[in-house]
């Protein structure tokens, strides 16, 4: 019995219609996307009569320098010694709940969550954090 040979043609894939859809895409995601500052959210933050900004007057003073260097009341520590910290934070006076704590901008936030955690720990709750500029 003979067959029908039939040749085999070899398989091509047009290109043509692939690259309009590529073409296509890249012209809808060019127009559909944000340029310059416009991809930027500004906010328009409430303002309140009722608030008012205490600043404290009267209290400990503790700054963290750069350099590793806390000054409790401008008394001297490393900050490499913890335990002479926490003394002094423990001699701090309690009826002067108030505490600023200042940090120079280029200062470890560890060594600031350190000293933060240590005054929470000894009764300090008032605690005003302010950064320090050079």
């Amino acid at each position: 019995m003979n067959f029908l040979k039939t040749e085999k043609r070899p398989l091509n894939i047009e290109i043509t219609p692939l690259i309009d859809i590529v073409f296509l895409l890249v012209i809808f995601f060019v127009v559909t996307s944000k340029v310059g500052d416009s991809q930027y959210l500004e906010l328009d933050l409430p303002e309140t009569e009722s608030f008012q900004y205490n600043l404290v007057q009267e209290g400990h003073q503790i700054t963290i320098l750069e350099s590793g260097t806390v000054l409790i009341n401008n008394k001297s520590f490393n900050i490499n010694n913890y335990s002479n910290i926490e003394n002094e934070i423990l001699n701090l006076d309690l009826n002067t709940k108030n505490i600023i704590l200042s940090a120079e901008s280029f200062s470890y936030h560890s060594w600031v969550v350190t000293i933060m955690d240590s005054l929470q720990r000894n009764g300090f709750n008032d605690i005003q954090i302010r950064t320090i500029e050079k």
